[in-house]
């Protein structure tokens, strides 16, 4: 296998290329300078390529101006490297043939990871830690590289030995095909205790970095105020919690295998079954499964979860026509199933004035408009989706717009006894997507006393005075495809 070392020069990673070297494994070193230190870390930079030169090893280097970055895409100054460093790893993995790249996270690390995810709240992924072997993160491939945004906050330095092996600035390039490049942790299993032992009896040199004794990142905190009190009640801390999180991750395991197969009975595309959901026994497990990757909040998957308590109680009660948002997705209830769907903002949409037959466009659907003479044999029962009026009753114009409060018919076939538009959407169990997408026929004709008295819902009633009579010349054939 061909490995690419991410080396910072500190202790863990030299540790891991002076393991490498003395394995005889096929690797290179690559090396990210942030620019957060001064002359300190450019310093870290000639020292790790000097390593590099000494071992006859291939030498990759990165500069980035990683506070701009952070600035521009307003993220924290550890996100903005994490995010330039590994879409730099994966274009020089791509690039080079590197089947995997290395970094020298330990199990002192995988400990903090498991106190910073408990401290921000996690479901029980967070609870594995860090994985030893993974896919390098598919979000940062060459294609969408975060770093040569405009103005470049990834300015990449290309020394000689880089550039005679045909280096380039990755920005427009186009990696060969192959398969997915691994991220190994191959320092997971050894404490911060016995990597230092480690760099004792094998002599590694190695750069001290200064901020690590500072507290001002999270992590830093953690590992210098909060880790040197867990010594005190457990010396063996770090041991202990890395076996809690192999013990996590095996739980984690069966409960995945427990949530696909409930989810293949309760989700049908983007619908959920409340009834089967509500049969489950874990059931609110399976309702956070499901809508929390959706960005829902925790408060709002309570008031959902609420929703569903006083269902299975009361029954269908008032749980159709509920709205739940989350910054990318919306969750509508209706009877006896909950929709999720991609939230795209409304955008107002002027209503459509009727001048004559043809086609119309409205929220996103097609109208029909269709003038016929009416046959002798004229069937009155209407095909679905399809209003057949009294062209006498509805002359041209009228208007085509949404649904508004207030506004009401009589609908044809109850006796001429008046009802609300909302009181149709609701015995015709519309959720509120439909009721935002449906179409409502206006015409002032009708609606002399200007209180909302509209002609037709399109493709599903008609008011009373549209009715085709004896004597009826022409139809207005209103059909929603």
């Amino acid at each position: 296998m061909k490995v690419l070392l991410a080396v910072s020069g500190g202790i863990d990673s030299m540790c891991m290329a002076d393991m490498y070297g003395r394995a005889g494994a096929d690797f290179a070193v690559a090396h990210c300078n942030f620019h957060l230190r001064g002359a300190d870390s450019d310093a870290d930079a000639e020292f790790v390529e000097g390593w590099a030169r000494e071992h006859g090893v291939r030498f990759f280097r990165a500069d980035f101006d990683t506070e701009a970055y952070a600035s521009e895409h307003g993220v924290s100054i550890e996100m903005a490297a994490r995010e330039l460093r590994y879409s730099w790893f994966a274009q020089v993995a791509a690039e080079n043939g590197f089947d995997a790249v290395a970094v020298a996270h330990n199990a002192n690390d995988n400990a903090e990871t498991l106190i910073l995810n408990l401290l921000r709240g996690t479901g029980l992924r967070g609870l594995r830690g860090i994985s030893p072997i993974s896919p390098l993160p598919a979000g940062y491939c060459p294609e969408n590289c975060p770093a040569p945004q405009a103005p470049p906050h990834c300015k990449q330095w290309v020394p000689p030995s880089y550039d005679a092996e045909g280096g380039t600035n990755f920005q427009g390039s186009t990696p060969p095909e192959r398969g997915p490049v691994l991220l190994l942790r191959p320092m997971l299993g050894m404490t911060r205790e016995e990597i230092e032992e480690y760099a004792r009896k094998n002599g590694v040199e190695y750069r001290e970095d200064r901020t690590n004794a500072e507290v001002e990142y999270k992590r830093n905190r953690i590992r210098n105020a909060v880790f040197p009190e867990f010594a005190k009640i457990n010396p063996s801390f770090v041991r202990t919690l890395n076996e809690d999180m192999e013990r996590f991750a095996q739980a984690e395991d069966i409960v995945e295998d427990y949530f696909r197969e409930a989810e293949d009975k309760v989700l049908m595309d983007n619908k959920i079954d409340v009834g089967a959901l509500l049969g489950l026994r874990h059931w609110r497990y399976v309702l956070y499964r499901l809508l929390e990757p959706l960005g829902f909040h925790q408060d709002t998957l309570k008031s959902v979860q609420k929703l569903l308590e006083d269902y299975a109680a009361d029954g269908e009660g008032t749980f159709a026509g509920k709205r739940f948002l989350s910054p990318t997705h919306v969750l509508e209830t209706a009877s006896g199933t909950m929709t999720f769907r991609p939230r795209v903002e409304a955008v107002p949409e002027e209503d459509v004035v009727v001048e004559g037959p043809g086609e119309y466009a409205l929220r996103g659907r097609t109208v029909r408009i269709e003038i016929l003479s009416v046959p002798t044999d004229i069937m009155l029962k209407q095909p679905a989706g399809t209003l057949i009026c009294d062209a006498a009753a509805l002359p041209f114009p009228f208007t085509l717009r949404g649904w508004r409060a207030g506004d009401w018919m009589r609908p044809f076939g109850m006796g001429g006894k008046a009802k609300k538009i909302s009181d149709l959407f609701t015995d015709s169990k519309f959720s509120l997507s439909d009721k935002e997408s449906a179409v409502v026929v206006y015409s002032p004709v009708l609606d002399k006393g200007g209180d909302g008295h509209v002609a037709a819902v399109a493709g599903l009633r008609m008011d009373e005075a549209l009715r085709v009579a004896k004597g009826s010349v022409n139809i207005v054939r209103i059909t929603l495809p």
